[in-house]
């Protein structure tokens, strides 16, 4: 067996001295906020798996952290090549997985990485997807929003034709209409919106390029304001903006759940019962009162997680 000799340790900085006996590497794309918040819970988590006996054990629970943006182009080729040993990566956010793409050998866990839907990975690469099913964020909303019984949703087929389709199948309690409305492009969406005017509740923002550009956001965030509709979003960032509410997943949860698969993997291996693709598992409800106050809207505290701006004391 590989005999494991590493501890949580600071991240690394530089490889081309270092001896490596690897458990786990822990890949990380920079110190943005999402990613820490992901990191730490995988650290957390990975602390409290239980070793199993046997050739696959985890040696101590170990992980050898690396933060990618801080690492020398000099450094980059060794760093590869010593991944090479390790029994698992986990890759956080695109860069990371772009770097680890071409790895065969070794299973591969990644997470907070958009840009991975397009990618074509290979048979050793396990992943947490970003999108949360159609059905559960309609549930979250319902529960937060019981008073939103008619929601409009813009969209583009080629973009977002098959989250629609599964959208329409998804009957939740209080919602009696999903309005939708296609647009073509971006010179599109005002007359599209006029069209939802007086027939909505909320208006749910779908993670469209196209939809969040700050032209077409700002006259979103317009018709919001002039029709009293709140704006329902995928993504928390877009709250300070003047969105209402967002349903999104919860990134330490996220780095959670990639322990707790990686660490499935090293004891039974990758196997035909390993998705290649596992949903998150957690779905979070941010708020900002300040903007349902504004456009006069019922909501239900208790069905929300946290609130944008914080709250004092919170």
């Amino acid at each position: 067996m590989k005999k494991c000799l590493l501890l949580i340790a600071p991240l690394l900085l530089a490889f081309a001295s270092t001896a490596w006996a690897l458990d786990c590497v822990l890949l990380q794309s920079s110190p943005l906020k999402p990613y820490e918040e992901a990191r730490l819970g995988f650290e957390r988590d990975w602390l409290v798996q239980h070793p199993a006996s046997g050739p696959k054990s985890i040696s101590g629970n170990t992980v050898t952290q690396v933060l990618l943006s801080e690492q020398q182009a000099t450094d980059t080729f060794s760093l590869k090549k010593q991944l090479q040993d390790a029994r698992l990566v986990v890759a956080i956010g695109d860069q990371a997985l772009d770097f680890i793409k071409e790895l065969r050998e070794v299973p591969v866990v990644y997470l907070l990485a958009p840009s991975a839907a397009a990618a074509s990975l290979p048979r050793n690469f396990a992943g947490i997807e970003m999108r949360i099913q159609p059905s559960r964020q309609l549930a979250a909303i319902n529960k937060a929003l019981p008073r939103v019984h008619a929601i409009g949703v813009l969209y583009n087929p080629a973009q977002s034709g098959q989250w629609v389709q599964e959208a329409l199948l998804s009957p939740v309690a209080s919602i009696q209409t999903l309005l939708f409305k296609q647009f073509d492009n971006q010179t599109s969406v005002p007359g599209a919106l006029q069209e939802l005017a007086g027939k909505i509740d909320a208006y749910w923002l779908l993670p469209d390029p196209q939809l969040t550009a700050p032209q077409v956001l700002g006259s979103l965030l317009e018709f919001s304001m002039k029709n009293r509709v709140p704006i329902i979003s995928f993504s928390e960032k877009y709250l300070a903006q003047g969105a209402a509410m967002a349903v999104t997943f919860d990134t330490t949860d996220l780095g959670a759940q990639a322990a707790e698969l990686g660490a499935h993997i090293l004891r039974a291996g990758l196997g035909n019962d390993t998705p290649a693709l596992t949903p998150p598992r957690k779905v979070r409800v941010v708020a900002n009162p300040k903007v349902l106050g504004r456009l006069g809207v019922f909501y239900a505290p208790e069905a929300i997680d946290a609130t944008y701006p914080p709250e004092t004391g919170r």
